[in-house]
């Protein structure tokens, strides 16, 4: 993927340069971007935020193609040995406040240990939204999730209806097995989906390193909306992550390994 990066970099006439890093165990993504110019600052990706379907969802919220969006539906499921059930939550509270347009206010979460979780949310503006999260799918399954957004006027979703399983653009069955291909970006032809997400996320830090800060942010305040989650789950109550200026409840916080534990900074 570095090598991707640079050349993506060079072709564009980019003066900023980084190089992919791996993050630490148990971290919300697997990867940052670590800057080789300037001040070598290090930047947390957000990879979703440049998928195609999502940044077409956010599309339709902005160009007020929905009218009057008034619930998130988000549902994420996947292998036990692929992703912890903290990190499928910190995707998918990011994609509530980036694609319902506003900050996570309040939000009351049921979990079932650390293989699934049911959370409704309400955002500062008045959306509300529920986040269904699993990790129950067996070894090797291919994940399952599911996006759709409700609006007074029109209802849009990132799968084809009545379906979660992703489908490819090519089948190929053959005597070693099926394989499968699904190329959606000609300058990262060949790049598995996750990994084409990667690089264009990083591309869009080092093209406007705005960015990365305003992800390193996004951040911290997720690590505090998933240690919230947690809270409401052992409290049995609504729960508010103290965001928007307003001292936490819960102070601050660090999340190592999938826990959340005192001694984090904002």
């Amino acid at each position: 993927m570095n090598e991707a990066l640079e050349k993506l970099a060079g072709k564009n006439w980019l003066k900023n340069r980084g190089v992919f890093a791996a993050a630490e165990t148990g971290a919300a993504v697997g990867a940052v971007l670590k800057m080789k110019t300037g001040n070598r600052e290090t930047f947390n990706l957000l990879p979703w935020r440049v998928e195609r379907r999502f940044t077409e969802l956010k599309n339709i919220v902005v160009n007020n193609t929905l009218e009057g969006v008034s619930t998130l539906r988000f549902c994420a499921i996947s292998p036990a040995n692929s992703l912890s059930l903290d990190q499928l939550l910190y995707r998918e509270f990011d994609l509530c406040e980036y694609l319902g347009g506003a900050e996570i206010k309040s939000l009351f979460a049921v979990c079932n240990g650390r293989k699934a979780a049911n959370v409704i949310v309400k955002l500062a503006n008045g959306v509300s939204g529920s986040v269904e999260c699993s990790v129950m799918l067996p070894p090797g399954a291919e994940e399952i999730d599911r996006h759709e957004i409700i609006a007074r006027r029109g209802v849009a979703s990132d799968r084809a209806v009545d379906t979660q399983i992703p489908q490819s653009s090519i089948y190929a069955f053959t005597g070693k097995g099926e394989k499968r291909f699904t190329d959606t970006d000609s300058e990262l032809f060949g790049f598995a989906p996750q990994a084409v997400n990667f690089v264009r996320s990083a591309f869009a830090v080092l093209s406007d390193p705005k960015t990365g800060k305003t992800w390193n942010r996004q951040h911290e305040r997720l690590l505090k909306i998933v240690a919230a989650a947690k809270e409401s789950d052992k409290t049995g109550k609504q729960f508010s992550p103290g965001l928007n200026n307003r001292k936490s409840k819960i102070g601050n916080r660090k999340w190592v390994a999938g826990e959340a534990r005192l001694g984090g900074t904002r």
